[in-house]
């Protein structure tokens, strides 16, 4: 049986799904916060992830199913310190539940909550480095003197967040990050001597933008052409909606792509949207890698059929 984990909204599992379905396969699809039955039995070696125990492919999209009942939901309808007790418990059954899988299926286990969950940019840039992949030089630092060097050295700079957008709410106001923005002398002189770590870069002038999509064993890549228009230089993500950048197939040379699948293997992941920057000289720079990304718009743009590509894997179609 295929299962898929996922979310009720995501579009690419209902593409994928509607492939499954012309192709009259047998699958099934948990949404998040569907509820799970499950028990380990460790001592008499009788692990049985219930309704999952007959999987023979599993396709991890996106987030995870549910072991708590409708029933303790219900008594914390809203999040409480007890709850959130529970869900660290949860947290461990979880990834605890995705390794029994994934020794069992091997490869025919795609994705990782896990893998999201953990995924560092500081870690990733490392490994990055290790496997040959250039990284644009990198500063994380909570002392405005280094801030200064730093900028004074690579200018110009840019600042991300080390793990994911700002969005916090209270009940006076929202705070939400612009995401990439550049670092200038009139911005340092405001901030204290002493901060909160902050992640730095030197900003990289690039050719073209590349979106890569890892999945079954091929590499997807794809340029984007965001260095053209003001609003997108600095980051594709900050997206012009009325002149959309211009995005068309890009083949890796083969030397990356050897690279791409040393760091794919040093993570121990089978499938992520990886950012990349060719440069003008030439030169590719490694940025950064989601485990869970989209790869919809990649696959839409570049007529790469990416959903089909799946569902022949969980299939078992060998072309």
């Amino acid at each position: 049986m295929i299962y898929i984990i996922s979310e009720k909204t995501d579009m690419v599992t209902d593409l994928v799904t509607e492939w499954l379905n012309h192709k009259g396969q047998n699958f099934k699809r948990f949404n998040v916060g569907d509820f799970v039955k499950s028990k380990v039995l460790m001592s008499s070696n009788d692990n049985e992830i219930m309704e999952l125990k007959n999987a023979t492919k599993v396709w991890q999209r996106r987030g995870t199913v549910s072991v708590l009942p409708e029933e303790v939901l219900k008594a914390y309808p809203n999040r409480t310190a007890y709850l959130d007790y529970l869900l660290k418990e949860v947290k461990v059954f979880s990834n605890y539940r995705e390794f029994e899988l994934k020794e069992k299926l091997q490869n025919n286990y795609i994705g990782s909550l896990q893998k999201e969950n953990e995924n560092n940019k500081l870690v990733n840039l490392a490994i990055a480095q290790r496997c040959g992949l250039n990284i644009p030089n990198t500063l994380v630092t909570t002392c405005k003197s280094e801030l200064q060097k730093f900028y004074d050295q690579f200018a110009p700079i840019i600042s991300k967040d080390l793990r994911a957008p700002v969005m916090i709410h209270t009940r006076h106001k929202d705070i939400i990050s612009k995401g990439v923005e550049l670092v200038n002398q009139k911005s340092i002189d405001r901030m204290a001597d002493q901060f909160a770590p902050i992640f730095l870069q030197q900003y990289i002038e690039k050719e073209y933008e590349i979106r890569i999509f890892i999945a079954c064993g091929k590499i997807y890549s794809m340029a984007i052409f965001s260095q053209k228009d003001n609003q997108t230089k600095i980051d594709y993500r900050n997206y012009n909606e009325q002149r959309p950048n211009r995005c068309v197939p890009v083949k890796l040379p083969e030397t990356i792509e050897k690279k791409v699948w040393k760091f794919m293997e040093a993570k121990e992941m089978n499938t992520g949207s990886m950012d990349i920057i060719r440069a003008p000289e030439g030169a590719y720079v490694f940025l950064e890698i989601n485990p869970m990304g989209q790869f919809h718009w990649l696959s839409q743009n570049c007529n790469y059929q990416i959903e089909k590509e799946i569902a022949k894997f969980l299939s078992d179609e060998k072309n």
